[in-house]
């Protein structure tokens, strides 16, 4: 299965380790990051300056995948702008992977 990588640090991201965060002003979307959650260890990926989320966990649900996605069109329909695209873009190629790999074993298992 895909890994994913956390924007921070490098390193790799279980599933329930990992958050999506990023930074929602009056008219923006930007600072897209896939990170690991604050945790008790000490680590440190989460940026402090963002101030929305949505855990790894759940967005690797097709309903979670399909709300956030959903999230950003309703934004855009309210004229909101995306800066720093290539953050975002990012992220999804993540998440596609992640998707594309689930159905392809849920393919074979039904094989």
């Amino acid at each position: 299965m895909s890994i994913f990588v956390c924007d921070v640090c490098g390193e790799e991201i279980a599933l329930h380790e990992g958050i999506l965060t990023w930074s929602r002003s009056n008219s923006t979307l930007t600072n897209f990051k896939l990170t690991h959650k604050n945790d008790d260890t000490g680590r440190v990926c989460r940026p402090e300056e963002n101030n929305r989320f949505k855990d790894l966990y759940t967005l690797t649900l097709l309903s979670g995948y399909l709300e956030f996605t959903n999230y950003l069109f309703e934004r855009w329909e309210n004229g909101f702008t995306l800066k720093d695209a290539e953050m975002l873009e990012s992220v999804m190629q993540q998440l596609n992977l992640h998707m594309h790999e689930k159905l392809i074993l849920l393919a074979e298992d039904e094989e």
